[in-house]
């Protein structure tokens, strides 16, 4: 007896098109074929915190349902590993169970697969895998997929082999030709008796953690051992007061050692590393071992950031390389005459400016990426403008503006910039002059990258703002009064705009239905131009912030603080949010998740940021997504641990110079930094701050300083430093600063009080 029976989708399971009871004799077997989900990922891409949408080697996905006439039911799990597989990633072959030559890498795990993987041909990679089982003898009446109801997907099988007593013929006349003589099958035969072997779980349960990082490596991780030969010129960074702390110390080393690698000489900035990995976005743990997935791109989101980050740690020189790298590569337009409705078109920051016209050209016709940039609407220079990221065109602005302040605001600098500086305002000035062009509307720029995605986002235009006012104070600085109040101007639009379209509706928050990317960008994007002290930045647009703070962390909160889906955009972003606007109960756990998400002590690489991440806070268990050290997520996570030691750029107070130091640490930690540069200053700072207990701080800051120095001769002429968090409801603190004690009068900022200490800077200041 052969028997080959259709699987039909009914009431969400597939059932059997059985053409009626069937009598078995012992030794009969159901030869299933299939195995695989739908969607066959292990996650969303970039990863997700939701348990339901997340799959782990060894998950149970639902049940193979085999039903008798005399009532007796059999199940069979569905488990990935043991009776299902993947086919997407696997296919490439990856990490850790193939070399980079696509032979066996590590012996142990492929055999512990190999005994557990019950799907004949997944290992393989075959494009339908067959699952054998054994059935007892009697009349079958009826055998269903039921899925697990509470998981995304769905599992594909087309249908199956009844097959009578002994048989070793080949199978055919289905969807799929079956060899029931296969060696597979000898040791791979699934008895419904026994339907899920110990033996398979204990295998899977290896493989799993061989690829995945449970909660139970942050319960001891040691401190963090510096490499003495390699000591950063840059500064220290040393966080301690429990296991979290020590992971957040190798991260940052890591990873800023990592950035400065990375950075050429002439400036070019790799999104990926060389040689990173990649876990792909929606793969299942396994890992591409070499894929060097952006290694010859600079992107000017990621590179933008990427500078922002380098100059605010103190490589000034590796910034500003980098500024000049994008900067050249920003008068493509110009510099190759092209024109859009017969109209030059300026230069501009697209996407990935070494390689400008790729999103038109390639993306668009290849990857059908969404673009209004049609034949039909623009001609035959619908392609010329590349592909609008106006984000990265105001990002990149800010990095320049951030680089020559740190480079002492010198007005040579401008002018021996002054093509690049001009041409990138310029571009913004073109886009709201020619809307038909630009297609930006009432003010606001118009974008088709993700921050946009064919809309007019805040996460777009508010860093164009920002950069037309840093750009406006280099004109002033050269003496361009014209440029400067142009400039100024064309601010004044684009905030026009953001007030108009981009509040909410209703209420006085943000409208989160127009951000762009994840998360409202307004308090992390303004701390790049007022620095980290949010009374320093524009008082309604924090106030909108704030208002929308609850429902923009409602997600990341729903599922134990974490915020996957590009790891800078993501969980950075909101956890800058939360530091800044010192919603401290918040950013204690969101930093802490950052550590837990980075910190994979088994995997390559333990302490390098990832791009994305999927986890599931319940059962402790994280998966490392996406490229390996991608670079915006890299550096938005080191602007986070910056923002906790607190040590800020030196801001203008009217006509005086401001250092303000505001460490924001979770709740036990201490920072410890020595010999960092202090941005826009010729100062360097050592600070040891712990976090408040029984209402008491202690900090030491000492600064130091040379003169004469790469980055600027200035000396701050204040230093303010914070005290904090205290609990909101207490009017005084104790604080005891550089071993005296002060009586701090309270003010409530977020969820918590803070004090202030204000001395001249000479009062810190040591001898060098």
């Amino acid at each position: 007896m052969i028997k080959w029976i259709d699987l039909k989708t009914d009431s969400g399971c597939l059932n059997a098109d059985m053409p009626g009871d069937i009598a078995l004799e012992s030794r009969s077997a159901l030869y299933l074929a299939g195995g695989y989900w739908d969607p066959d990922k292990g996650c969303p891409d970039w990863g997700t915190s939701d348990p339901s949408r997340v799959r782990y080697i060894g998950d149970r996905a639902g049940d193979i349902v085999i039903g008798y006439a005399d009532g007796n039911t059999y199940k069979i799990p569905l488990v990935f590993g043991y009776t299902m597989w993947y086919h997407a990633i696997w296919g490439e072959r990856p990490s850790p169970f193939f070399d980079n030559d696509y032979n066996f890498s590590d012996a142990s795990l492929v055999s512990s697969l190999q005994k557990a993987l019950y799907l004949k041909g997944g290992f393989e990679c075959e494009p339908e895998g067959i699952l054998k089982i054994e059935l007892p003898a009697g009349t079958l009446s009826s055998v269903s997929i039921v899925k697990d109801e509470e998981r995304e997907g769905s599992p594909v099988f087309h249908g199956f082999y009844i097959t009578g007593g002994e048989h070793s013929e080949k199978l055919t006349g289905g969807k799929t030709e079956v060899n029931a003589n296969d060696s597979f099958f000898e040791q791979h035969t699934v008895n419904v008796l026994d339907p899920l072997p110990e033996e398979a779980v204990r295998k899977l349960g290896k493989v799993c953690r061989a690829l995945h990082t449970y909660s139970d490596a942050f319960e001891a991780i040691p401190e963090y051992e510096f490499d003495a030969a390699e000591k950063s010129a840059q500064g220290r960074f040393v966080f301690s007061g429990e296991s979290l702390a020590n992971a957040a110390t190798g991260i940052v080393d890591v990873n800023m050692s990592n950035l400065v690698d990375r950075t050429d000489g002439d400036g070019f900035i790799h999104t990926s590393y060389k040689d990173a990995p990649s876990w792909r976005y929606d793969g299942f743990g396994p890992y591409v071992n070499i894929a060097n997935s952006y290694y010859d791109a600079f992107y000017s989101r990621d590179a933008s950031r990427a500078i922002m980050t380098l100059n605010s740690f103190g490589y000034t020189q590796k910034a500003e390389a980098g500024c000049g790298f994008g900067n050249r590569w920003m008068m493509y337009y110009p510099e190759q005459g092209l024109t859009l409705g017969g109209i030059p078109i300026p230069g501009h920051f697209s996407v990935i400016p070494n390689k400008p016209l790729i999103y038109s050209t390639l993306l668009v016709p290849v990857a059908n990426w969404p673009t209004r940039y049609t034949k039909e609407a623009f001609g035959d220079e619908y392609q010329n403008l590349g592909n609008q990221e106006t984000d990265g065109h105001g990002l990149m602005m800010l990095a320049n503006f951030e680089v020559w302040k740190n480079l002492g605001a010198d007005p040579a600098w401008v002018n021996d910039n002054w093509k690049y500086i001009y041409e990138a305002a310029y571009w913004i000035e073109w886009c709201l002059e020619h809307t038909d062009l630009s297609l930006s509307e009432d003010g606001l720029l118009y974008g088709e990258t993700e921050a946009a995605m064919s809309d007019w986002t805040l996460y777009a235009n508010l860093p164009c703002y920002l950069g037309l006012l840093g750009y406006a104070q280099m004109a002033k600085a050269a003496g361009r009064t014209e440029e400067q109040e142009r400039w100024l101007k064309a601010a004044s639009i684009i905030k026009g705009g953001i007030d108009f379209r981009l509040s909410a509706k209703e209420g006085d928050g943000w409208d989160l239905e127009h951000k762009g990317f994840l998360h409202d960008p307004a308090p992390a994007m303004l701390s790049d131009y007022f620095g980290f002290d949010s009374e320093d930045m524009p008082e309604e647009w924090i106030a909108r912030s704030r208002v929308s703070y609850s429902d923009d962390l409602y997600e990341t909160k729903k599922f134990g603080y974490y915020a996957p889906g590009g790891l800078g955009y993501g969980h950075s972003m909101i956890t800058q949010n939360a530091l800044l606007l010192d919603m401290m109960k918040d950013a204690s756990e969101l930093v802490k998740s950052l550590c837990r998400i980075c910190y994979a002590p088994g995997l390559p690489e333990p302490y390098m940021v990832p791009e994305g991440i999927s986890v599931d806070a319940g059962r402790g268990l994280f998966r490392r997504q996406g490229d390996l050290g991608n670079l915006v997520q890299q550096a938005e996570a080191m602007k986070c641990f910056l923002i906790v030691a607190g040590i800020a750029p030196v801001t203008c107070a009217g006509d005086v110079s401001e250092l303000k130091v505001m460490p924001r640490l979770p709740e036990a930690w201490t920072v410890n930094v020595t010999d960092f540069p202090v941005a826009n200053s010729s100062v360097r700072a050592s600070l040891t701050a712990s976090y408040p207990v029984n209402d008491r701080q202690s900090i030491e800051l000492k600064l130091s300083s040379k003169e004469a120095g790469s980055a600027g001769t200035a000396i701050p002429e204040k230093v303010k430093v914070r005290f904090g968090p205290f609990a909101p409801e207490l009017e005084t603190a104790k604080a005891t600063l550089n071993g005296n004690e002060y009586i701090l009068k309270l003010e409530t900022s977020g969820d918590s009080a803070w004090g202030w200490i204000c001395e001249d800077t000479g009062v810190f200041l040591t001898e060098e």
